[in-house]
């Protein structure tokens, strides 16, 4: 018998089914080795409710019928037996129909099911008494020897491992629930953020374009109110020869045309002509330099051009919006370098610091100098082209420097500012051009914005 009780141990020690996690199928397992070790008619499991008023039967073996139908005992039917079990120690009832802890059971379980002896053993885990493990003999009394309770009460800790594993098992269901819940609410989020991010681009491309079109109606307004004077003078000069011709002919038809006459006339109608075709050639100057700075705004498109000479083009189309604001334009265009980039991005730069220094720098004009504005370029030892837009006007407060490139931070709320400007030519530098771009201020001393930038 001892020899066949270690096998069965060694077989059940072995057995994968302890450790894979099915509660059930380890459970019964573990019954048909106590079972065939002992040589009994049926053996269960039997496990404490949480108040360990009850216990409830969780398995039986051989599965006659089911676990769940078998009747709870309470602690309020059966007080001598719980008792005992409170002492957690083994039962051994040979006759269990006179034993002291079990005779409770001989009129509502014992009779019925024609049980004479039982063996139950405490089933422990994580130091705490659980439950029994009920070893029952039918029709025959069993004499139950210590090496019978030796062996259930092996059993009775191997079942610790069948807990532990449904227990791991459980927890890894757990995890894998809450993984797949994770990675469902994570594919969902990353939809939501692109979704977002989507909208957001589309937001940012707008702005972008409408910060193009503003600057461009500043030009507009500028280049409009210049191109004007050149034309106006035309249309005198052209009146004027008008006049003269007329006058001449008069004198013609009339006879009197005389050689001094004709003298002051071509005189005056070559001085006429030659400020009429001046003031034409300043306005087609004027309108080409608009046009070109109009589309290279409108249109982003690589080119390879020399960028000192491209800056001064801008700059140009920007004089009139500066002189409606009484600020002088200063140039130091020293790089001499050849870049192959976006012409227009830079158009839009320019545009952009220019005309925001126009209109927030010098809102109080310098005390003792007049408004300026320097442009400077310069290469550095890398090939890039530092380009410094420096203005001597009111400056930035200290406050307001870490958010000069947000959008929508505008200190001209309610007068016209959107604080798009320099927002998007922060995003133009870092996006278009690929460069840095960074501001030194002190209130009161002006501004100076530097961009660095190369080749793309």
């Amino acid at each position: 018998m001892k020899e066949l009780q270690e096998n069965l141990l060694l077989s059940l020690s072995m057995d994968p089914v302890l450790d894979s996690g099915d509660k059930a199928l380890a459970e019964q397992a573990l019954l048909q080795r106590c079972v065939d070790g002992l040589e009994i008619a049926r053996a269960s499991i039997w496990l404490y409710d949480e108040k360990r008023n009850a216990i409830r039967c969780q398995q039986i073996c051989p599965a006659q019928q089911a676990a769940t139908e078998l009747p709870a005992l309470t602690r309020q039917q059966f007080p001598r037996y719980f008792a005992e079990l409170d002492k957690k120690r083994v039962i051994k009832a040979v006759d269990a129909r006179t034993d002291n802890a079990t005779l409770e059971f001989t009129e509502p379980y014992l009779i019925p099911l024609n049980i004479w002896s039982m063996l139950d053993v405490p089933l422990r885990y994580q130091g705490e008494v659980i439950g029994i493990i009920c070893c029952e003999e039918i029709a025959r009394y069993k004499h139950w020897t210590d090496e019978d309770a030796g062996f259930v009460g092996v059993l009775s800790d191997l079942y610790g491992r069948i807990l532990a594993a449904a227990e791991r098992q459980r927890y890894q269901q757990q995890l894998e629930h809450a993984n797949e819940r994770l990675e469902s609410l994570v594919k969902e989020r990353t939809a939501n953020l692109q979704k977002t991010l989507d909208q957001l681009r589309q937001t940012q491309q707008h702005l972008i374009e409408s910060e193009k079109m503003a600057s461009l109606g500043s030009l507009v307004a500028g280049i409009a109110h210049e191109v004007n004077t050149p034309v106006g003078i035309g249309l005198t000069g052209i009146s004027h020869c008008s006049y003269l011709l007329s006058a001449l002919a008069d004198s013609v038809r009339a006879g009197i045309l005389g050689k001094t006459q004709l003298e002051q006339t071509l005189a005056e109608l070559q001085h006429s002509s030659a400020l009429v075709e001046r003031n034409l050639h300043r306005a087609a100057e004027l309108i080409r330099q608009f046009k070109q700075s109009a589309v290279d705004q409108s249109h982003y498109e690589l080119h390879q051009f020399a960028i000192d000479d491209y800056i001064q083009a801008v700059l140009q189309t920007l004089q009139p919006f500066c002189k409606q604001h009484n600020v002088q334009l200063e140039l130091a265009l020293n790089s001499g370098l050849i870049l192959y980039s976006y012409p227009g991005a830079i158009a839009q730069v320019l545009t952009n610091l220019v005309t925001n220094a126009c209109i927030h720098a010098f809102e109080t004009p310098p005390a003792n100098a007049s408004a300026q504005i320097r442009v400077e370029t310069q290469a550095l030892d890398d090939g890039r082209l530092q380009l410094q837009l420096t203005d001597n006007g009111c400056g930035i407060p200290h406050d307001h420097q870490p958010r000069i490139f947000e959008p929508f931070f505008t200190t001209r709320r309610g007068r016209g500012g959107t604080g798009l400007g320099l927002s998007i030519v922060y995003n133009i530098v870092q996006k278009n051009l690929r460069g840095d771009l960074s501001l030194v201020s002190k209130p009161g001393h002006g501004t100076r914005f530097s961009l660095t930038f190369g080749n793309l």
